[in-house]
């Protein structure tokens, strides 16, 4: 998922969350009724992964973009089951 304006990576579920995507680090926010990290994540087990941007007017820069794929790719990969992170090598 992708939200705005904390600037931090949020996690909810089961597995072990990544410690950061690109520029961006794991500081959970909490739990917020209604989100889709609440739903899923603790409702339903299923591990959701909440990009926070620091705002909403500003769209990150390619480059930044490209290392968060990298790195989910990379955590999807090594938790979640392995082939996962190949598929077109995040280019």
């Amino acid at each position: 998922a992708i939200h705005a304006p904390y600037g931090v990576l949020d996690f909810d579920g089961p597995s072990v969350p990544p410690s950061r995507l690109g520029r961006l680090y794991l500081d959970q926010v909490g739990i917020f009724p209604g989100s889709l990290g609440n739903y899923g994540g603790v409702h339903k087990g299923v591990p959701v992964v909440t990009i926070e941007l620091p705002n909403a007017m500003r769209t990150p820069l390619e480059s930044e973009m490209r290392q968060m794929w990298v790195d989910m790719l990379r955590w999807m990969s090594a938790r979640l089951g392995p082939g996962l992170g190949e598929a077109g090598s995040a280019r």
